[in-house]
């Protein structure tokens, strides 16, 4: 995995969401940065939201010829930094996230910031990733997806919808503090937190009034082909991860005792996202 430009900015916003001065951070996947002096450079001169504090320690990372993830990570205000990976690159814990970690290998560290910059899409159980992505995190942590969405084709096993993280936060109580469209470079195309529901519509091949779809057409104009889906959230409680139903079909099981019955409705509310029983009337 790749620690580029869109994970870096997004790294430093969510560094300054979280209060905790001796705030500990945790990726999912080992990351090579490819990041360098000049874009921390550019990034100091360009991010208004860089405090005093990370501006003086990213001069001086700015000045090093080489530096890695964790150095950016410290330069930021993080009191540590560490990755989860199968291979075990660069010191990371050898741990397999197809398997419950806290189960398997008995970790039960939580963390203020979660990453998942690239490796979800790799990893061929969802169900343990995301499990483990909850269970890594603090309560009022914060937790950022950098994933594949649009043209990434054979790069991993998945592509990733908007609508998967609005159903996920809605069954875990999860705050979505933003998603955006974005290029590895750091380039992003962003609705405000009021719109979100335009990005869980449906686009339907038969219409051409989508909202959600003039957006694509704009990312891919201004962004590039590849597309990435950036969603940061905030998880607000301690309870147990929970499988999300996708949002639409909440209404046609109301009448049944489920697991689902207390979920929020996430996606249900969006254009086009139309329960089964509704068609059937």
């Amino acid at each position: 995995m790749t620690f580029n430009p869109v994970a870096a900015i997004n790294v430093l916003e969510c560094r300054n969401l979280i209060s905790n001065n001796k705030a500990e951070a945790i990726d999912l996947g080992s990351q090579t940065a490819s990041i360098n002096s000049t874009f921390v450079s550019n990034l100091i001169n360009q991010n208004k939201s860089i405090k005093k504090l990370q501006k003086k320690n990213l001069e001086i990372l700015s000045k090093r010829e080489k530096f890695n993830t964790k150095d950016y990570f410290m330069s930021i205000g993080f009191k540590d930094y560490k990755s989860i990976d199968i291979n075990g690159a660069y010191e990371s814990f050898q741990f397999d996230l197809n398997k419950n970690i806290l189960k398997i290998y008995n970790f039960n560290k939580k963390y203020d910031l979660v990453i998942n910059n690239g490796t979800g899409e790799h990893v061929f159980n969802q169900y343990a990733l995301f499990l483990n992505f909850h269970n890594l995190t603090k309560v009022n942590g914060i937790m950022l997806n950098i994933l594949p969405f649009i043209d990434w084709i054979n790069h991993g096993f998945y592509n990733f919808n908007p609508i998967f993280f609005a159903d996920l936060a809605a069954s875990n109580n999860y705050e979505i503090l933003k998603i955006s469209l974005a290029n590895r470079d750091g380039s992003e195309l962003k609705l405000d937190s009021n719109n979100f529901s335009i990005l869980f519509e449906q686009i339907k091949p038969h219409r051409n009034d989508s909202k959600f779809n003039k957006m694509i057409e704009i990312a891919k104009d201004k962004i590039g082909k590849n597309i990435l889906l950036v969603v940061v959230s905030r998880k607000l409680s301690e309870e147990s991860f929970k499988i999300p139903l996708q949002g639409k079909y909440l209404t046609d099981i109301k009448n049944f005792e489920t697991d689902y019955n207390s979920q929020n409705k996430g996606s249900a509310n969006a254009e086009n996202q139309i329960a089964d029983n509704d068609k059937r009337k």
